[in-house]
């Protein structure tokens, strides 16, 4: 079994590769920002994924967002799929809107604001419960413009409602939260009328960066839904 992994915003692909999965590839956003969503996971289902047969396709948060486009799109494509912290959509165009308009402010910001305060002001939200800028979020300093590229073409504001569409993904699903995140574990919840075969797990105390913050436990459960074993980590958090 292999894994296409796609991390979070002001992330890397090192987020997915500390958790040790078999078979992990894990794909850097930030060279394919230039891309829509349709773009990106029509590239997910080609070339980022030859050779690796039918993977199960992980996403954490914008890379959630972005696998679930994959899954509705080319769903034979994926013998399953792990979502963590992920949206699967607004429904209201007048919230596409106030989020565009957010996230067109975050891309100026990421352009202009010196690196290490637009990182905390990033940090400083409160779904991510602050805490301290990472080494390494500072190291992507080169590739600020590619992240300002992704809030315009990758905003939520510009995300259709999936949930409709991913109807037709009927691979397992392993979709996970953090207790402390109620706003995603509630949008998660509401995905088990979606999916044919789902399962969510909510990590009890666990906020939304929970590849950071809780490796061990994302690590067990996707071993206990997919029946594989892999080294684990000991970080707790």
């Amino acid at each position: 079994m292999s894994f296409l992994a796609l991390h979070g915003n002001l992330g890397s692909t090192g987020d997915w590769e500390s958790l040790g999965l078999p078979g992990l590839q894990a794909v850097d956003l930030w060279d394919h920002s230039a891309l829509s969503y349709f773009e990106f996971a029509h590239e997910l289902a080609t070339s980022l994924s030859a050779g690796q047969g039918n993977p199960v396709l992980a996403g954490y948060s914008l890379g959630g967002r972005l696998a679930l486009y994959a899954m509705a799109i080319h769903p034979e494509r994926w013998s399953g799929a792990v979502i963590v912290s992920a949206h699967p959509g607004l429904c209201c165009v007048e919230d596409r809107l106030a989020r565009r308009v957010s996230d067109e402010l975050w891309a100026r910001d990421a352009r202009t604001l010196a690196w290490p305060d637009f990182v905390d002001k990033w940090n400083a939200q409160s779904v991510l419960a602050g805490g301290a800028a990472t080494s390494a979020q500072l190291a992507l300093e080169s590739r600020r413009e590619a992240i300002a590229l992704a809030f315009e073409t990758w905003t939520l504001g510009r995300q259709d409602d999936l949930r409709r569409s991913l109807r037709s993904f009927h691979a397992p699903v392993l979709w996970i939260t953090g207790g402390q995140d109620e706003k995603f574990t509630r949008l998660a919840a509401e995905m088990g009328e979606v999916f044919t075969d789902f399962h969510h797990e909510v990590i009890p105390d666990g906020g939304h960066r929970l590849l950071a913050e809780r490796q061990h436990e994302v690590a067990r459960l996707v071993e206990e839904r997919f029946g594989i074993d892999f080294p684990h980590h000991t970080n707790e958090g």
